[in-house]
């Protein structure tokens, strides 16, 4: 950073702390979000100092201090004051100069607990200032709210493809993202709160917008895939309820003006369920993820499909995604080639995946959950209870069976998920006749 502005800005930090030293500190009630033993969350409004309240306290010794710096930022640093700043796909804004002084005065009260500060600590603020200007860079942590996932507080992080750790949500995280001030979070307290969120950081170019810019990809659309895939994973993992996550929040693992917290929302639904994570489970299900970085795209839509199932909240819904997922593995020779009887084929494909004792049962399971996906999809009006293998059971339970099904089925896959061995010409006629 150019020596003009570093000492433009030592020099109004200094004369702003000896001011925010004197008298009272602001207050502001705030939404602050416990875990409790029980494994539930608890909430409370609590009185924090209000960094913002306290600069309108000082609102013309700020507007002096900011009229300064501009004029010292302005020489050396052009493109920062007069171009919108901010990160790809995402959009701008202005770098105003009171932003600085806010945001390092924030920045004090939390690493310092105030502003009565050495010279050294001056000078760690100022070098990441300074990282701020000199670098293309930005250093950004990107937080997925994982829905309906529920274990232990001491669970291990989980590694998934990409740099994504699954972990469980600290207290702050979970006020970050839903407390916060209580006159803009009247109801935070009524949420019902994650357990676990995904976390990714990554390296961000800072982009300076004008009109001759064009329209960019959002950076965080990467991410979004990698989370996706890492629903797909955990869906397939084991029984349980529907998975998904609260949006991307993009928030600053370091310092930085300009460019602060957003949140980009999830356009999936996902009806409130239960999904339980124990720490025995962590190094199988690292396992079970690495499979599905270079997972093929015919076992991925099955995968996928097996997502869309356990959101859905009809019954008659879940068993159509569900035997559509099995029907892109064990038809991918029909589809493909489009011939033969698709009813018989679905049915005596996956029972081929059984040992002989099993062929039988396995058989005239697929055959009803297939005929029922054709009721269903061609408009006709299931029963209460319908009939698989002979017995009677409910849609909620032919749901559940579905989804079983389709899951298992996968997982005799996914040891080759790059080139899944139903992709091999003749795959099924080789096992319909053990060869």
């Amino acid at each position: 950073m150019k020596r003009s502005s570093r000492e433009a800005i030592r020099s109004s930090l200094k004369t702003l702390f000896a001011q925010l030293q004197g008298g009272p500190i602001p207050q502001e009630r705030q939404w602050l979000h416990q875990r409790s033993e029980n494994g539930g969350w608890q909430g409370a409004l609590v009185e924090r100092p209000s960094v913002l309240g306290l600069l309108i306290a000082h609102e013309p010794l700020v507007e002096k201090l900011s009229n300064e710096l501009s004029t010292a930022l302005t020489a050396d640093y052009p493109e920062f004051m007069t171009k919108l700043i901010g990160l790809p796909g995402v959009g701008g804004g202005i770098l105003q100069p009171r932003m600085i002084l806010g945001t390092l005065a924030q920045e004090s009260l939390k690493r310092f607990g105030g502003w009565s500060l050495n010279e050294e600590e001056i000078e760690s603020l100022l070098d990441d200032t300074a990282h701020f200007f000199d670098r293309s860079t930005v250093r950004i942590r990107l937080f997925a709210p994982v829905l309906n996932l529920h274990g232990p507080t001491d669970l291990p992080p989980v590694a998934f493809g990409g740099g994504v750790l699954l972990r469980p949500i600290t207290d702050q995280e979970a006020t970050q993202f839903y407390g916060g001030n209580s006159m803009f979070h009247p109801g935070a307290h009524s949420l019902f709160f994650p357990d676990f969120v995904f976390v990714r950081e990554i390296e961000v170019q800072k982009v300076f917008f004008d009109s001759t810019i064009p329209a960019q990809e959002p950076f965080w659309r990467k991410t979004q895939e990698i989370l996706d895939r890492a629903i797909l994973a955990l869906s397939s993992f084991k029984q349980g309820g529907a998975l998904g996550y609260d949006g991307i929040r993009i928030t600053l693992a370091e310092v930085a003006f300009g460019v602060g917290d957003q949140h980009f929302w999830g356009g999936d639904h996902v009806p409130p369920s239960h999904y339980e994570l124990t720490a025995e489970e962590v190094i199988e299900l690292e396992a079970h993820a690495r499979l599905f970085e270079t997972i093929h795209p015919t076992l991925e839509m099955a995968c996928q499909r097996l997502v869309d199932s356990t959101r859905r909240t009809k019954p008659r819904d879940s068993i159509v995604d569900a035997v559509v997922g099995l029907e892109s593995i064990v038809l991918v020779e029909v589809a493909e080639k489009q011939r033969g009887e698709t009813r018989f084929r679905f049915s005596l494909n996956y029972a081929s995946l059984f040992q002989a004792p099993e062929r039988r049962s396995a058989f005239y399971r697929a055959r009803d959950l297939y005929d029922l996906r054709s009721k269903i999809a061609h408009g006709g009006e299931p029963k209460t209870k319908e009939k698989i293998e002979g017995k009677e059971i409910t849609m909620h339970e032919i749901a559940l069976l579905a989804r079983s099904v389709l899951r298992e089925t996968i997982a005799k896959f996914l040891p080759n998920a790059a080139r899944p061995n139903f992709l091999v010409e003749n795959y099924w006629l080789t096992k319909v006749l053990g060869l």
